[in-house]
């Protein structure tokens, strides 16, 4: 018995090459191979559609192709017969070589070259498992088989396809697709299967890793949601916080790394040009040494006192007691001088109604002639006030505010700075520390931010300007703290942004310039060094042409769902060059559920039909049940 009567006997023979272009080989089909399903020698077969894989025989091999186009080829071209007979035509495909068999083993690549009339074949399911997914070995001592977990079965073969967790973990990965679509569902999946493995069926131990889910609609702060072992942070700015709130109302920010020039210049939004030198001589004159600020108090109150009056300005005046009140002091615990200070603009002096010692009595009115003597010792009975007294000054972020006032008083005395230009920074400043406490706690050392392996950060009941401040916050922050604790490589961080469009888009109008391009390299940092610190991201939006296109390129694996806008469709031809031309056209007609998986840890793009999460375990993101609202009235 020659080859192909073995080939014929043993396989599903289903055509014969006819045309071979590189990659790309024609395939005449024979008859009868347009069913969906086909039996042979008892075992179920898929039918040949586009998308699917068949196999070529060409001696120990078995060349694998996936179907990428179909004709149906006119065997009378005769272009004078218009009668249209089905007898007339035979099917074609076109397939791309992939890999191939040899005896039983699978190797991707152009290992063999098929020839014209080789016998075509379909592939078994076991087959095809060993092309795009299974199990494998470690090259260990015991020899351990490693579960890869699975989300989903093929399209169309319905064959279960299990991931490699150990590779795509430590990656960066990207989630796309139009709203319902099923992304959040595939998000908490992917996520739900890994931390099954530690969790409940214990074949894992995340030790020190941390995982960080920004919720920015509060979709995964449900009890079960993911998984039920995980820590969920409800911040909020819709209400003033209490020393009684619980833990989870805020983050703690380790102090240290609050004190960051750069970082704080961009938080305030501080201009280049005149507001951020002015910040930096705050940090540098109150904040230089750890402790400073508190223990120098009195004097900087006192040395503040003295500016106001050395040159009269209302300002002046105004700032400082928006710094005493800061402080809980009074008026009158400071000085008679400051309750009954008023300012003439026509003069531009200090006046008061009531008679002060060593102040210019005129008419009914007192008015303040610099006097340096007097001065000198009203300085020195402020000093004595306050010297030795206990201050509230646990907040950094308040006493950042206060130094600002006392600051820019000593310069308006110095005539360096005009008002008008620092006055934005101080009032942002302001607005800002009062969200800022009420989501964030400065803590001593240089203590972590999570403390639990698995987080959800919930933005909730944050208003808009803090939901582009608070991402970028932690993600500096615990991709520097990662940098530096992770010498020998034994932690992994991923942080998990969903509806990242939030925060990596480059064309938002609501920012200044300088606060995005701030933004956007905190990221584009990451997603360019973070492998080489164990630091991964997982970004998940339904417009990923609003994400910065660099983000988006240098994402290592991607799970792309329905899409139809021209503009996120240009993207991913621009940065996916792993997307072959049928995967491409699929992706606008792609069903709710199914996703292109591809990337470095796919040899060819797969589409998956993802396995829908139990309603407790799923992310709360379904569509608003209409009937259930507006019911039918069934009397009428």
């Amino acid at each position: 018995m020659n080859e192909s009567n073995i080939n014929s006997s043993l396989n599903f023979v289903v055509g014969a090459v006819r045309e071979i272009r590189g990659t790309s080989v024609l395939i005449r089909l024979f008859e009868n191979t347009g069913q969906l399903v086909h039996f042979f020698h008892g075992e179920k077969y898929s039918g040949i559609i586009i998308g699917s894989y068949l196999g070529i025989i060409r001696g120990q091999y078995t060349i694998v192709g996936k179907v990428e186009k179909e004709y149906a080829y006119d065997q009378m071209k005769d272009s004078t017969v218009q009668e249209f007979r089905k007898d007339r035509f035979v099917r074609e495909i076109e397939v791309k070589i992939i890999g191939s068999f040899k005896r039983n083993e699978y190797k991707s690549g152009m290992v063999a070259f098929p020839q014209i009339f080789n016998d075509v074949i379909l592939l078994s399911d076991s087959q095809k498992g060993k092309i795009i997914g299974g199990y494998e070995s470690c090259t260990d001592s015991e020899d351990l088989i490693i579960p890869r977990i699975s989300i989903g079965k093929v399209w169309p073969d319905g064959i279960r396809f299990n991931l490699k967790w150990y590779r795509l973990f430590n990656s960066h990965l990207a989630i796309f697709g139009n709203t319902g679509s099923g992304k959040s569902n595939t998000l908490a999946k992917l996520y739900h299967e890994l931390f099954k493995l530690d969790f409940e069926d214990q074949l894992l131990d995340f030790g020190e890793s941390k995982f960080v889910l920004l919720d920015f609609n509060g979709e995964y702060i449900g009890e079960k949601t993911i998984t039920n072992s995980k820590k969920v942070y409800n911040l909020t700015t819709n209400r003033n916080k209490n020393n009684g709130d619980k833990e989870t109302d805020y983050l703690n920010i380790p102090e240290e790394r609050f004190w960051d020039k750069d970082m704080l210049s961009v938080l305030f939004g501080a201009t280049e040009q005149t507001q951020q030198p002015f910040l930096s001589r705050v940090l540098n004159y109150y904040f230089e040494e750890e402790g400073s600020f508190q223990d120098s108090l009195p004097r900087y109150i006192a040395e503040a006192f003295s500016n106001v009056y050395i040159v009269s300005n209302n300002n002046s005046l105004d700032l400082f007691k928006q710094a005493l009140k800061l402080l809980e002091l009074k008026n009158e615990d400071v000085s008679d001088w400051i309750d009954n200070t008023l300012y003439n603009n026509t003069n531009e002096k200090f006046y008061s109604k009531q008679p002060l010692d060593g102040w210019n009595c005129s008419g009914p009115y007192s008015y303040w002639n610099p006097d340096e003597n007097l001065l000198r010792q009203e300085k020195q009975k402020v000093f004595s006030k306050l010297n030795g007294r206990t201050f509230n000054v646990d907040n950094p972020m308040k006493n950042l505010q206060i130094a600002s006032y006392l600051k820019m008083i000593f310069e308006l005395r110095q005539h360096t700075v005009q008002y008008d230009h620092i006055a934005p920074l101080l009032h942002r400043i302001e607005s800002r520390v009062n969200d800022f406490s009420k989501v964030f706690k400065i803590v001593g050392g240089d203590k972590e931010i999570f403390s639990d392996t698995i987080n959800v950060v919930s933005f909730k009941d944050v208003n808009q300007d803090m939901k582009m401040l608070i991402p970028m916050v932690i993600a500096k922050m615990t991709y520097e703290m990662n940098r530096e604790q992770n010498n020998n490589r034994d932690r992994i961080f991923n942080l998990i942004i969903d509806e990242a469009h939030n925060i990596l888009s480059e064309t938002s109008s609501r920012e200044s310039e300088k606060w995005k391009d701030y933004r956007l390299e905190v990221f584009e940092e990451i997603i360019k060094e973070g492998r080489k610190f164990g630091y991964f991201l997982t970004v998940s939006s339904q417009r990923p042409a609003d994400i910065s296109a660099t983000i988006v390129s240098q994402v290592h694996n991607y799970f792309i769902h329905r899409l139809v806008n021209d503009n996120d469709l240009r993207l991913l031809d621009r940065t996916m060059s792993s997307l072959d031309s049928v995967s491409k056209e699929s992706i606008p007609n792609l069903a709710p559920g199914q996703v292109i998986l591809t990337g470095v840890l796919f040899d060819l793009p797969i589409i998956l039909q993802v396995d829908q999460l139990q309603r407790e375990e799923a992310p709360n993101s379904e569509n608003t049940p209409l009937l259930d609202i507006w019911k039918l009235n069934e009397n009428k």
